[in-house]
């Protein structure tokens, strides 16, 4: 049996949408003899006519209406057999919100040197809590509380543990160590109107009853971080996203307690997920994030 091709189908929508050859010609760039010359190749296959051909355009017939969604669902059928085919399975597309990018990226460039067979593609958000998409991606990170999703697997990075941050310079003038009761003094950066950080620190330290009159309210933690970095003012901070920068002492944390606030980073995935890599991947992510934390109390101990 002889088939039409996938041009001749795709003449065929974009004339069925149209009702004219010219518009159909433009929107596939194509010359209008040539839609118009496919169109009849394609009624002279099947023995049929498709359209009614009028002074002002063209009509479908009952039988071109039929043929639409047959049409349609083959060259869908063929778009997602060459994408199953196409995409290897050495490859990971992972979406995670932009606030874990300097947590995430070292750790990434060092998966990528030990497994350089397989290939992360990493696209990043604003959001922080960020919702699941599958349909465009392999795994995602996401900042929740505990992800109750009976078709995913969840393997928690790690906890959610909040302290006060800032640049060094900023408590310069204070001239002395930094108490709490020195807190009012500078200007509190803000994730979120509702200063939720700030509050469950300070009910941590039994101090709740402290303000600031000076605070800068930001809509994301990227930006509320990156003021922090500039030296606008003093945020409350997770310590691992901000492990870099107090390893470069871009950033100090002034006090030695930390709060869990009930959130953590997770690594999620389909559970019908046909992508063996993801386990490797998860593996890696969760064991440098251990591997981060015995190397921290060793220095502790040692100072």
């Amino acid at each position: 049996m002889h088939l039409p091709s996938t041009k001749t189908l795709q003449a065929f929508l974009a004339t069925a949408e149209h009702l004219n050859f010219t518009k159909a010609a433009n929107a596939l760039n194509l010359t209008q003899g040539a839609i118009s010359r496919q169109i009849l190749s394609l009624e002279e296959l099947l023995g049929v006519k498709l359209f009614f051909r009028h002074a002002r355009g063209l009509s479908l017939t009952q039988q071109g209406l039929k043929f639409i969604p047959h049409a349609e669902d083959v060259l869908h059928r063929l778009c997602v057999a060459i994408e199953e085919v196409s995409s290897t399975p050495s490859t990971i597309k992972l979406n995670a919100p932009s606030c874990v990018t300097s947590w995430l990226l070292p750790r990434l460039m060092a998966f990528q040197d030990a497994h350089p067979d397989i290939d992360v593609e990493l696209t990043s958000t604003i959001k922080h809590h960020l919702e699941p998409n599958f349909n465009l991606f392999d795994a995602v990170i996401m900042y929740s509380k505990a992800p109750k999703l009976p078709s995913v697997v969840s393997h928690q990075l790690f906890e959610e543990r909040l302290t006060p941050i800032c640049r060094p310079e900023l408590l310069n003038d204070l001239g002395q160590q930094l108490v709490l009761d020195d807190l009012p003094r500078l200007t509190w950066l803000h994730a979120n109107t509702e200063q939720s950080d700030w509050k469950l620190w300070l009910n941590h330290m039994d101090k709740k009853e402290l303000f600031s009159k000076s605070n800068q309210h930001f809509s994301t933690l990227d930006q509320t971080m990156n003021a922090a970095q500039q030296g606008f003012g003093i945020a409350v901070g997770d310590i691992t996203l901000a492990e870099q920068d107090l390893a470069m002492h871009r950033l100090i944390k002034p006090f030695d307690q930390t709060v869990l606030s009930g959130h953590s980073y997770y690594f999620l995935y389909p559970k019908q997920s046909d992508n063996p890599m993801l386990d490797t991947l998860q593996d890696w992510l969760v064991s440098g994030f251990q591997q981060s934390v015995a190397i921290e109390k060793q220095a502790m101990a040692v100072n």
